[in-house]
């Protein structure tokens, strides 16, 4: 008797440690769990924009100023220092036409980029030899080097909103500018 009391008892508490453990968690998989979909939707929009970036400075270098459609946006806004805003595709290729020019050789280095969701920053150091007009001085042959960090918002592919910082200083320095403060 003794034995079936201790079977029986042990039945009991195998059902009833059994009914207290919780369900079985659900399987995840990158393509059900929300977050990892999230961080792949991200990385991918991330992606794209680093190869428009690219694109952009390809088709800059290159002068290739009616293919600049493909990766800005016609309303984008461009700001640069010191407040000044250009609106619109058509005025950006009208400046960049003026000063692209002078610019002989031009290459880029890109020396570093952060990228999260619909913004990128860049820094990149240009090389160029300068010639032509700057600040008033007819410039010939002057090898330059600068730096500039730029941050741009991507929506459908394309650049939407630019900011720019570069060393005018130092491109000025560089150029045999005198100034004083």
């Amino acid at each position: 008797m003794k034995t079936l009391r201790n079977i029986f008892l042990g039945l009991l508490v195998t059902m009833v440690l059994g009914a207290c453990q919780p369900p079985p968690a659900p399987a995840v998989t990158p393509t059900t769990d929300p977050t990892i979909a999230t961080l792949k939707a991200d990385a991918d929009q991330v992606a794209a924009n680093k190869a428009v970036m690219g694109k952009f400075l390809e088709l800059f270098t290159t002068g290739a100023w009616d293919q600049f459609d493909e990766v800005i946006a016609t309303d984008c806004v461009l700001h640069y220092p010191g407040g000044v805003d250009v609106v619109g595709l058509d005025a950006m290729i009208a400046g960049w036409q003026e000063f692209f020019p002078k610019l002989k050789d031009l290459t880029f280095t890109s020396q570093g980029e952060v990228a999260e969701g619909d913004l990128m920053m860049e820094f990149i150091t240009f090389e160029a030899t300068y010639e032509g007009d700057f600040m008033g001085q007819q410039i010939n042959g002057v090898p330059i080097k600068y730096n500039q960090v730029e941050m741009q918002r991507y929506k459908d592919g394309k650049i939407v909103e630019w900011w720019v910082e570069n060393d005018r200083l130092w491109m000025a320095e560089q150029l045999g500018m005198e100034l004083t403060w």
